[in-house]
Parts: structure tokens; sequence; C-alpha cells
């Protein structure tokens, strides 16, 4: 290390001296060219920490996230090799691992199960502010005492505790974007000694303003089966303003208490609002290149089309431990509630001015979800002497979901014979007055149930180390159709055994191997009793 800094110091002189003389020659010329005026070159790559857990961990500090500076967790994990997004521009709401889709990740925070908005049991980790992760873990197979629901693997957000700070701070701060929009951020965490034990108290106010402008081009066939396909197979172009505009804010706290008799207590809340609205607008044109009117006045405009939608979501997650000496050995009792809950008002409007009379369609949806779960743990650990662990407990869960969504549309036919779409919205032609019907399956309530037990055997030295264990999930689920009034069950067991081993060949060398049994529970639209219409694949 210390070769290497004289080097660079070497040759930052080198570097000056140059920059020095160059100046001193060319002062009377003007710059063309604007460069960085400051390098900075960091004497360490940064690198993911080294987990001791015997499942196949990637841990990922705060001070691996901080150089980065992200917003969100989305923000925060887009820098993890191993995690992917296929969101829109400038979103990571879905995380995905090793090309699979969100449903087959698990999402954890602080270790436990939260519910999400989408039918597939995905959570969007965009929702959540940087501010408040300490770490995270990449757990790419399952052991005995996790949930197996995880076939691409497990992300564990871990927010700060009372132990990662004493004393606290504030930051303000803001972003300006290119069309003026200014966006706040402020936070402030506080840590300090409470009761015998720590404490930590944190607030975030995060604004997010993703704008995009998106234009696509469409042909009917692809240049290998025709060369000139740009024009013999156009078809259109559309040009799309998108406009993501919300505010997130969230309060977190945690106690966490030692007790002598060697007994511990933490407990643990966050609680997170997104206000957010999502506003688009979209024309399509029969040219690759024209932008003029409607295509009845000689133009090549076809349609225009305007969508916007108003969200509001809540979530929030109360967790409790406690850890006490037990027949022989450690009991761990944990108890959490969760809760979800969604309201979406989306409008969309369509004109269509490729011939007369012009067509207007008008399209409303509105969304409530409102998901609650309650979990109860119990985890057993005895000491087979000094290097091996016998581990057995139970959990329980209990899931109630209730989905309401009303769709309602009209059409009409303009009198009007010319459409200026720069100056006017086919919003100005809504009445938003049709009545409001229950979409196919979207009005129900589904409860579901948990029982889950486990038993593993761990051995841990120096040299090698491995894990055996076993874990039998029962499940019991009944969704209800309200709008039709029919119900349908779906009950199923599994006994999903684990295996790991890790040999450590040197001090900075190790080989690790894991085999586990995984499952994917069913979206909730796969067993709705009600009649749905969806293009799958």
């Amino acid at each position: 290390m210390k070769q290497f800094k004289t080097k660079a110091l070497v040759s930052a002189l080198a570097l000056c001296q140059f920059a020095a003389y160059a100046q001193d020659e060319q002062s009377s010329d003007e710059k063309k060219v604007k460069v960085s005026e400051e390098l900075v070159v960091y004497g360490e790559i940064g690198y993911r920490n080294r987990s001791q857990e015997l499942a196949p961990t990637l841990e990922y500090s705060q001070e691996y996230f901080q150089r980065f500076e992200p917003l969100t967790a989305g923000d925060a994990l887009k820098r993890v090799p191993s995690v992917t997004f296929l969101s829109d521009v400038l979103e990571s709401d879905g995380a995905r691992m090793r090309g699979l889709s969100p449903a087959y990740t698990k999402v954890l925070i602080n270790g436990e199960e939260v519910p999400g908005a989408g039918a597939d049991r995905s959570f969007f980790v965009d929702r959540i502010p940087a501010e408040l992760i300490e770490r995270v873990e990449i757990i790419r197979a399952s052991s005995a005492n996790r949930s197996a629901d995880a076939i691409a693997g497990t992300l564990n957000i871990v927010l700060r505790d009372g132990y990662s700070l004493d004393g606290g701070y504030l930051r303000a701060g803001g972003l300006r974007y290119d069309d003026g929009e200014l966006k706040e951020s402020f936070a402030g965490v506080y840590g300090t000694e409470f009761a015998g034990g720590r404490l930590l108290l944190g607030a975030n106010l995060q604004g997010r303003y993703n704008p995009k402008q998106k234009s696509s081009l469409r042909y009917g066939d692809s240049p290998e089966n025709n060369a000139n396909y740009k024009t013999e197979e156009f078809d259109n172009r559309e040009d799309q303003s998108d406009t993501r505009d919300g505010d997130d804010t969230s309060l977190n706290a945690s106690y966490e208490i030692a007790f002598d008799n060697g007994s511990k207590f933490d407990i643990s809340a966050i609680w997170v609002d997104t206000d957010r609205t999502e506003d688009e607008r979209s024309f399509e044109y029969d040219d690759p290149t024209a932008i003029n009117n409607s295509i009845v006045e000689g133009g090549n405009l076809e349609t225009d089309n305007a969508n916007v939608s108003f969200i509001d979501q809540t979530n929030y997650n109360i967790n409790s431990g406690y850890e006490l000496p037990l027949f022989g050995g450690t009991s761990k009792f944990k108890l959490g509630f969760a809760s979800f809950e969604e309201s979406v008002y989306e409008q969309e409007v369509e004109i269509d001015t490729s011939e007369l009379p012009m067509v207007f369609e008008e399209e409303e949806e509105t969304v409530d979800l409102d998901d609650k779960e309650w979990s109860l743990q119990w985890q057993h650990s005895l000491f087979a002497g000094e290097s091996k662990t016998i581990q057995f407990g139970a959990f329980v869960q209990g899931k109630e979901r209730d989905t309401a969504v009303y769709q309602a549309e009209g059409e009409s036919e303009q009198s009007f014979t010319s459409w200026d779409q720069f100056s006017k919205t086919p919003l100005s032609l809504a009445g938003f007055n049709n009545e409001f019907e229950a979409a196919a399956g979207g009005v129900n309530k589904l409860e579901e149930d948990r029982l889950d037990v486990f038993a593993l055997v761990k051995h841990e030295d120096q040299d090698f180390s491995w894990e055996l264990g076993v874990r039998y999930e029962t499940t019991d689920s009944t969704i209800t159709d309200k709008a039709e009034g029919v119900s349908a069950k779906n009950d199923y067991d599994f006994f999903l055994p684990s295996a790991h081993l890790r040999y450590n060949v040197s001090e900075n060398g190790r080989v690790s191997a894991s085999v586990a049994r995984s499952l994917r529970r069913p979206d909730f639209d796969y067993i709705t009793p009600a009649l749905l219409e969806k293009e799958l694949g």
C-alpha cells in the first residue's frame, strides 16, 4: 500500500507540472473543451462484507452504498451485481434475482416478511428511503430456519437500530431538475441510551420526480425478414411524455435492552407513506418524423391519449422479540404485525383523429387494497459441545387481503372536425359520469393461514463447517369473489430440506456449497374463482 501511495503521489505531481506547463503555453488560447478540474482517485476498491453465515450470503453495508448517494432502497440495490430491475426508466421497484420476475424473490425487512401491492406477492423496494438502511443481505439459498418461498433468493433489508448511532444528525437538501422542478429531501436520526437500553428514532421526507420523454417506432416486421422494413413495414410512431411526481414520508423507531439474567428484548417499527401522481401523454403518428395536426386535416396524428393516476400507499410493520435462557439453551419468541394499504384512482382518455367523426373514449379505475399479516415465531437453540448447535422451532402466520377494483368506461362521437394536440388535452372532453362496475375477479377477500415447523443441526469450526436441516410448511388459503359470492380453496404442504457447507482453504479463501428445496406461492389471481382474461408468457 505504501508503494502504491508513493507512485500515485509522483504521478499526481507529474500531472500537476504538465498541466501548469500547458497552461503557460496556451494561456492566450480560448478553451474549446470544458474538462473536469478535479479527479478523485480511491485508494481502495469497494467490496461487499464477508458474511459468516453458512447459507450463501452477500452482505453490503451502508458504507458501500453511500458513495452512490441513493434516494431509495431500489436505487441502492441497483448497485448490487446480483440484483436487476426491468421497471420503467428511472424506476427501481420490483427487484429481480437470477433473471426471474420479482415474484420469485423474497423481500424481508429486518428479517421479517412484509406484504406488497402486487397480486404476485412481490414488494416494491423503492418505497423504502435509503437513509434508513444499515445493510442489505442477499441470501442465495434457503435454510430450514427461514421461509422457503424464495426460488430466486432472499433480499433482507436491515434497518438501523439503537446500536448503530450514538447521537444524531439532521440533513436538509433538495433536487433541481432541468424543467425547473424542485424536490425536497429532509432526514433526521437520533440514537441514545434510554431506560437501560438503546433507542433510535428517525424521520425522512423525500421528494421524488421522474420526468421522461420517450419515442417509439413500430414496425410490422424485422430486418431479418425484410431489408427495407423501415419504409415497407412501418406501422406508427409514438411520442410520449411520462412524469412521476410524489413524496415518500417515513418514520422509524427501535429499542433494545439486555437484562442481567442473559435475556434480551427488542421492538422496532417503520411507517412509510407514499403520495404519488403519474401523468402520461402520448401522440401516435403515421409518419416516422412528422409533428403536425390530425389526419382528417391532412396531417399525421392518429390518436391523442392522456392517462393520469393518483396513488396513495401506506405500509407499516411492528416487530418485537424476546430472547432468554431456557431448557439448557436459548429460546427466542417473535411477534410481528404488518399492514399495506393502497388507494389508486386512474383516468385514461383517448381521441381517434384518423377519421370523421372523431371517436372519444374514456376509462376510469379505482383500486382499494388492504393487506394485513400477523406472525408468531419460536426458535430454540441447544449447544451440543463446542462446535455443534441444534435448532428447532415453529412459525405461525395469518393473512387477510381485501381487494376492490371497479371500472367505468364510455365512448362518444365528436362533432368537431379539427384537433390541436398542443393546445388541447383529451381530459377536457371527459365527463367521467359513467357507472362503475366490479372488475372480473377484482372484488375479493383472501384468507391465508400458515403453520411451519423446522429443525436443523449446525457444525462450525475453524476449517470446516456444515448445516443440515428440514422445514415443513403447510398453507390453507381461501379466496372469496364478493361480486359472484363464490369461494375457492387452495391447501398445500411441502417438506423442504436444505444443506450447506463451507471449507476454509486458507486465511483468505474458502469453498462453499449449498443445496435446498424452495417453492413459489401462487399468485392471488391464479387461485381466484373468477374467470380472468389474461395474456401469459
